[in-house]
């Protein structure tokens, strides 16, 4: 099959759903009456258009840190006057700000048209790389399924906005591809370019370690002997630990004192600062004792799935960067409503609705499950960015006038 065979498919199920996600900020868009500055809390690099235009929806929300990073650069502090942590521009990675910025100086055009649309077509490479990881580990059945969950999902229409999920999906979908084709220095490329990304980068160390340990068990021909490149694979393992902390180490050195990322990023809502203090935490304590329950009966579900024998068929790098992922959020991301752009990144997980199977009749039932969670996932984007992305105050758009 050719390329362009192989790849129409996925292609078309993103322009199609990319398409669906801008018709509903186009409909919710004149609601937007608000003057997002004028919102406590809410960073503004320009002052918004009223009403909201598709540019201004797009660039809006983060997207203003990252305009105000592309205009003005990084600060040299974390802290006011009195030395107290304030949020400040360095807790936001460089790399998509600076592709940004480049392309604008080789068209000439405008943040509020470069940034959405470098978003989306580092959004159509993510989906190639996902569909191609997919297609290999599993079938092209399959990987089909996972690119049309993952661009029906709720955050989806985030793929187009000025924010890093795009280039962040890039970025893992590509090392763990790079990972099970064995191209460890290639991997080691992507996990360093996702290092001034997102603060993901420690969520791979588990894939790469679980990968090794896969490889080095696995019973080789006894003609060709599968020599396993340890040192490659300590290379790429040391490489994750490394992308975690090049950013806060840069921010440092910009901002003139070690701990400027962490101090900046304290000054953020649900900051935690030790796994075993997760947000998490605290907010089901507030709860009560029905909401640990109900999160422990969650987690047993979520564990039972992920050892379960279809879901270990994945190939270790898709089952463990589906766990890791995950478990990374529990452990460092508070309820908030960032968790459905965090979860977008956990793309294997709309495998579970597609066990390995040969039987027409079963393929016809997963298909059909597909097509229903992708027709309820489209529902909850509209809901998502009429509610969220396109906020119209807490009056219908009459507040912040």
């Amino acid at each position: 099959m050719s390329s362009v065979r192989r790849f129409a498919a996925p292609l078309a199920i993103y322009a199609l759903t990319r398409a669906l996600s801008a018709v509903f900020v186009v409909l919710a868009e004149p609601g937007r009456l608000v003057r997002m500055e004028n919102i406590p809390g809410y960073h503004s690099t320009v002052r918004a258009r009223l009403p909201a235009d598709y540019s201004t929806v797009m660039t809006s929300w983060d997207g203003q840190w990252y305009w105000d990073i592309v205009a003005h650069g990084y600060p040299h502090s974390a802290v006011d006057a009195a030395g107290v942590p304030v949020q400040t521009s360095l807790a936001y990675f460089p790399l998509y700000p600076l592709l940004v910025k480049g392309v604008m100086a080789v068209t000439g055009l405008g943040f509020e048209v470069v940034a959405p649309t470098l978003s989306l077509l580092l959004g159509a490479a993510a989906v190639l790389v996902v569909f191609r990881l997919v297609e290999e580990r599993l079938d092209r059945r399959r990987a089909l399924g996972c690119v049309a969950l993952l661009c029906c999902f709720v955050s989806a229409p985030i793929l187009q906005a000025a924010y890093t999920e795009s280039l962040a999906l890039l970025l893992v979908a590509a090392t763990l591809l790079l990972l099970s084709r064995r191209k460890y220095l290639w991997a080691l490329v992507s996990v360093l370019l996702l290092g001034f990304t997102r603060n993901i980068a420690l969520a791979l160390l588990p894939v790469v370690v679980t990968h090794w340990i896969v490889r080095t068990r696995q019973r080789t021909d006894a003609d060709e002997p599968d020599r396993v490149p340890h040192g490659s694979l300590a290379v790429l393992t040391l490489g994750t630990l490394v992308a975690t902390l090049e950013w806060p180490a840069v921010a440092g050195l910009i901002a003139g004192r070690p701990d400027a990322y962490l101090t900046t990023v304290k000054a953020w809502p649900g900051f935690t600062g030790s796994a075993f203090r997760p947000p998490w935490a605290a907010a089901l304590s507030d709860a009560g004792a029905t909401a640990w329950l109900m999160a422990l009966v969650l987690l047993a579900v979520l564990i039972g799935l992920l050892r379960s024998g279809p879901v270990r068929r994945w190939g270790p790098e898709l089952w463990a960067w589906t766990a890791a992922s995950i478990g990374f959020l529990v452990l460092t991301t508070s309820a908030s409503t960032s968790l459905p752009r965090y979860l977008l990144l956990a793309f294997p997980l709309g495998l579970v609705l597609m066990p390995g199977t040969a039987d027409q009749a079963t393929q016809r039932m997963q298909h059909g499950a597909v097509a229903l969670a992708c027709l309820v996932g489209l529902g909850t984007q509209w809901l998502w960015v009429s509610e969220l992305l396109v906020f119209a105050g807490p009056r219908g758009g009459l507040g912040f006038p």
